[in-house]
């Protein structure tokens, strides 16, 4: 039984869905994110649940997570990275394509899975084969037509490489890592015409993380279980 869930950007959308279902299932949860103001619904449920616990963290920021990681009281069973942005959808010529916004998705989406397992390892229950699930993206798999989002789907393809690499390195500490598109869901980044909510989005994801084996490690799953291509 999985006792201990981490969960980055749990303030909103596919993360905020994750976090109500983890209560549900009588989960310890600890709760990330990035900004105190805009988790005003986070702060009330953790008034109401004693075993969610939230923190204000940057992922980008290696000293911010440390400085969490050294307040977790349990044993991290699954370690769900899904802190991200998009910086647009444009085609390469579009203006929100600048070296800001292409600076922030790439730390966010890159850097912020590889600083938040590498500044948790430490936390994660290796002695019963602890879980990494980074959230990543279909726009990420090489197997596209598409001329769109160019840097959102770097970054995502990026993760999913990142996926791969770490669980070449943890496999034989027993720990899985893998991927997952989470569909397309109605929130900010996926906006209002999407496929699902975020609900069935992590009614799927959840389901996945729960059974998931050590032959899985490495693998880009769909939020319904399915493999996807790299």
């Amino acid at each position: 039984m999985v006792e201990t869930i981490l969960i980055t950007g749990a303030n909103r959308g596919i993360g905020l869905a994750l976090t109500k279902l983890s209560l549900i299932k009588n989960l310890n949860i600890e709760a990330c994110f990035r900004d105190n103001k805009k988790s005003e619904e986070l702060q009330e449920l953790s008034l109401e649940h004693p075993n969610l616990n939230i923190h204000e963290m940057d992922v980008t920021n290696s000293e911010s997570i440390k400085k969490i990681s050294q307040n977790i009281n349990f044993k991290v069973d699954i370690l769900v990275c899904n802190a991200g942005v998009n910086n647009g959808k444009g085609d390469i010529f579009s203006k929100e394509h600048n070296e800001k916004a292409i600076m922030d998705v790439m730390m966010a989406n890159v850097a912020g899975p590889f600083l938040t397992i590498k500044n948790f390892y430490k936390n994660l229950n290796v002695n019963h084969g602890a879980k990494i699930a980074i959230i990543s993206s279909l726009m990420g798999s090489q197997q596209h037509s598409s001329s769109n989002a160019p840097i959102y789907r770097a970054s995502k393809a990026a993760a999913n490489n990142l996926m791969r690499t770490i669980s070449n390195q943890f496999i034989n500490d027993n720990v899985i890592v893998a991927s997952y598109h989470p569909g397309w869901v109605r929130t900010d980044m996926g906006g209002s015409h999407a496929d699902i909510s975020p609900e069935e989005s992590a009614e799927g994801l959840m389901k996945q993380f729960l059974n998931l084996k050590l032959n899985d490690t490495g693998k880009f799953f769909n939020y319904d279980g399915s493999i996807l291509p790299l």
